[in-house]
């Protein structure tokens, strides 16, 4: 592999060598052992060159720098010794440290992203060069896989932008621009990424194809190296950032107390990287570089193939995959064969530019906004003209939307106010390229719906439903081109929710899906591909967790039990305040489709159907499992356990504020198992069913579309955590409670060969 190039040029202060990284066959530069290997070559040659004022080191890769480290080595490498693991950090440390060592000025040019091990490499350098593009991107972003930086970043960042700075930096984990990098004193030049500078000096160059910011990058870091030449400040830059920061006990204690709080909020104690980074950090500020750099790599070495940093892993590996060509296209196939048309064939490739949405409500105003932030043209209709109306607005308002302003930007909201349309009839619609329902859940409705705008379509033309619940064969019924419909299920908030659901109906063709998986990714989300069925994959699974705690409350379990034990799990929210922003009567509805559906194992619990009854919805009218009051100043409603659920629901339980209450007795670990074991269970009869084909589609669902914990890895993933036997073991004495507790054939078979559903 040659991933490097080493070319000269003269300046008035000597020679500059520039390094151009470009990893062969791939769309970015990662620091694999290989890569780590050819820069030492790099600066072994240049090291042994004469009159050297400079190295720029520099990426051909339009809109990477350095995008970390090699995942697959870190993977491959899990298992490895403490001792070895040491060795590694030391390595890179050792190696990227000559970078401030040897006897000329070094500058990392920037153009593009640049995080983990890649910003290591480049705080190492004297100096740094960034432009302004939108996709220059610095970051430390280790602690999202359950690590920290290993290569000198906890080191050299501090002594650079400040102790406090970098303390934000390395334990949020989040990247900033090229202009917030300069304010930070991360960089110290910014490049207009859109200069126009000819190759100049570096003619040689021409003919090789290289990013428009090659050079303007390369003109400021030559006159960074020239100026930096004149006046010696690289020297003592060095020498400062050699030795321990200046601060009080006082100041160091309130920063850790304050860092620590941030973190915890964050975390709720669930990822221990970034606290390991603070804790270190603040260490090793009194000490040394040298023994700042030793304390990294003890800090480093027991995050590395921990438990959490094997999930997050995971987490990573499934979004890549997710992100590759023909992984979700290629998802579940139907048992049958779906029907082909050969003029279709040829049709397929066609992007989508205009998009059509039925329904102005608040799901359709967030498919419609996803679409124009994407720069797809949208025809909205609603059969309720006042509604269309406030519809378009709030598309309009919340397409326009400026993060840096938290406010409806007026140039955006102009800009994108042109490209959405109001429409009445399914004539208005006949331009889209394909159209989406998010109307009533009613199946009459919509098929009725379907009919009358499949006939002002083009043949090439998809419909979908973004239904929830209603199979998507059953809504097909009718057409004259089934193969053109499917389900594209978005989940609420759409701005918010990365998953769409992709499901094939039994005549859906693969063409459909296909097409239906690139305009996902258009519009940013990531798509999982599912057959039909009820529930389809996610609501499927989340429907026998959340019905299992309104059971547990009907048993006489407390409200605030029952949310604390999943939300120590890690769940974004307890299962109980979940059905109050959904809403009981939605919650209601999904539970007696799905009831109807799989039987027996959806035990109905009759106390949802009696707050409705008692007109209590959730947070939609402030009284459901909680009683919700306002938020103040912006911030969202608060709930308080209701005393009156445990009397409307006869759950034979005191008052939530009863020390002697049932709550205090039951083990959180009984609780996690009751709410978790009839979601996995039907998590395996999705799998026997052929619902989904890999139990990495299931485990990326239910992160991306539920909040399933990231740090456990995916519902799957914790089940090999655990082991088949063990939870084969666990369920025993739950049997008694229903089949939604038997266990499945493929559990057993897993328990019986010691598998894993991660073969």
């Amino acid at each position: 592999m040659t991933a490097t190039r080493l070319d000269w040029t003269d300046t008035e202060a000597g020679r500059v060598a520039v390094v151009t990284l470009d990893l062969p066959g791939k769309s970015a530069n990662l620091l694999s052992s290989a890569m780590l290997d050819e820069i030492a070559q790099r600066l072994d040659e240049v090291d042994a060159a004469d009159n050297v004022a400079g190295l720029v080191i520099t990426s051909a890769k339009p809109g990477v720098f350095i995008a970390g480290a090699d995942l697959t080595e870190f993977a491959a490498g899990l298992d490895r010794p403490a001792e070895d693991i040491l060795a590694t950090c030391e390595r890179g440390q050792t190696l990227l440290g000559r970078l401030a060592s040897c006897n000329y000025v070094t500058v990392a040019a920037i153009d593009g992203v640049c995080v983990g091990g890649g910003l290591e490499l480049a705080v190492w350098c004297d100096r740094r060069v960034v432009t302004d593009s939108p996709k220059t991107q610095l970051g430390f972003p280790e602690v999202k896989l359950g690590l920290m930086p290993g290569w000198g970043g906890t080191a050299r960042t501090p002594r650079m932008i400040g102790l406090a700075n970098a303390v934000e930096l390395v334990t949020g984990g989040e990247s900033v621009g090229g202009r917030d990098a300069f304010r930070l004193g991360l960089a110290d030049d910014v490049v207009d990424a859109k200069l126009d500078v000819g190759s100049g000096k570096w003619e040689k160059l021409s003919g090789i194809p290289l990013p428009t910011s090659y050079f303007p990058l390369l003109a400021a870091a030559v006159r960074l190296i020239e100026a930096e030449q004149l006046s010696d400040a690289w020297r003592a830059d060095r020498e400062k950032r050699s030795s321990a920061i200046a601060l009080s006990e006082t100041e160091l204690m309130f920063l850790g107390a304050t860092a620590a709080a941030v973190i915890q909020q964050q975390t709720k104690g669930h990822y221990p990287a970034p606290v390991a980074a603070l804790e270190v950090m603040l260490e090793a500020s009194q000490m040394d570089f040298d023994g700042a750099l030793t304390a990294e790599r003890e800090a480093f070495a027991p995050l590395f193939g921990s438990p959490i940093n094997r999930a997050l892993l995971n987490v990573f590996f499934l979004t890549d995959r997710a992100k590759k060509s023909g992984q979700s296209a290629e998802g579940s196939r139907q048992k049958e064969a779906s029907p082909r048309r050969p003029e279709l064939e040829t049709q397929s490739g066609e992007e989508v530019a205009i998009a059509g949405v039925i329904g102005a409500g608040i799901m359709g105003q967030g498919i419609a906004a996803a679409n124009l932030k994407r720069g797809v043209r949208v025809l909205m209709s609603d059969n309720r003209p006042a509604a269309l109306a406030a519809g378009i607005e709030g598309v309009i308002r919340e397409a326009s939307y400026d993060k840096a302003t938290k406010g409806v930007s007026a140039d955006l909201a102009i800009a994108r106010a042109a490209h959405i349309s109001g429409v009445n009839g399914s004539a208005g619609l006949a331009e889209s390229n394909v159209v989406i329902e998010a109307v009533v859940e009613n199946a009459d409705v919509k098929r009725k719906l379907f009919a009358e705008i499949e006939r002002t379509l083009s043949d090439s033309a998809i419909l979908a439903s973004n239904t929830s619940t209603i199979p998507i064969t059953t809504l097909a019924e009718g057409l004259k081109r089934p193969e053109n419909f499917a389900g594209l299920h978005f989940f609420n908030p759409v701005r918010k929710m990365p998953l769409v659901e992709v499901i094939r109906g039994a005549k859906t063709a693969d063409k459909t899906v296909e097409r239906l998986v690139a305009y996902s990714r258009k519009l940013g989300k990531t798509p999982v591909v599912v057959n039909d069925g009820p529930g389809f994959l996610v609501n499927r699974l989340l429907m026998p967790y959340m019905n299992e705690a309104a059971l547990l409350v009907s048993e006489g379990v407390s409200i605030k039990a029952i949310d604390r034990a999943a939300k120590e799990f890690g769940m974004p929210m307890g299962p109980l305040e979940l059905h109050d922003v959904v809403g009981l009567d939605t919650c209601l509805h999904a539970g007696e489709v799905l009831h109807a559906a799989l039987g027996d194992r959806i035990e109905p619990a009759a106390i949802v159907g009696k707050l409705v009854e008692a007109d209590r919805l959730g947070q939609k009218n402030g009284k459901g499992f909680y009683d919700w009051t306002p938020g103040k100043g912006g911030k969202p409603p608060k709930g308080t356990p209701s005393g009156e659920v445990l009397r409307i629901g006869d759950c034979g339980l005191r008052n939530e504020a009863d020390g002697n209450s049932q709550s205090e007795i039951q083990n959180p670990q009984s609780l996690i198992d009751r709410l978790l074991f009839p979601m996995l269970l039907e998590a395996t009869r999705a799998l026997e069913e052929g619902i989904v084909d890999d139990a990495r589609d299931v485990d990326l669902a239910l992160i991306l579309g539920v909040g399933f914990p990231p740090h456990r890895g995916g519902l799957f993933f914790w089940a090999d955590s655990v082991g088949a036997a063990k939870l084969v073991e666990r369920l025993e004495p739950l049997q008694p409670l229903g089949k939604r507790f038997s266990p499945t054939q493929l559990l057993l078979e897993k328990a019986k060969e010691s598998g894993k559903f991660y073969g």
